[in-house]
């Protein structure tokens, strides 16, 4: 098992001896973290699906313009 230190002047932090890392053990930050990347994730989902709905207008749209074409060559 690894064993933690404290570091000094910071209440929320412990260094890792095995590893070295240091590692924040605030719960509120982790939740204000996961939150703010919750967010994030969210965001991007959303203009993904954004994205992916104006590519499928302008293949319609295309498809409109060429069966307009069609009708007016007749």
């Amino acid at each position: 098992m690894s064993s933690r230190l404290r570091i000094e002047g910071h209440d929320n932090l412990v260094r890792d001896v095995s590893s070295g890392a240091v590692i924040n053990t605030s719960k509120h930050e982790y939740i204000q973290f996961m939150q703010a990347y919750n967010n994030k994730t969210a965001e991007k989902q959303k203009v993904e699906h954004l994205c992916d709905e104006l590519n499928s207008l302008k293949d319609e749209m295309t498809d409109i313009k060429n069966l307009l074409k069609e009708i007016l060559e007749k």
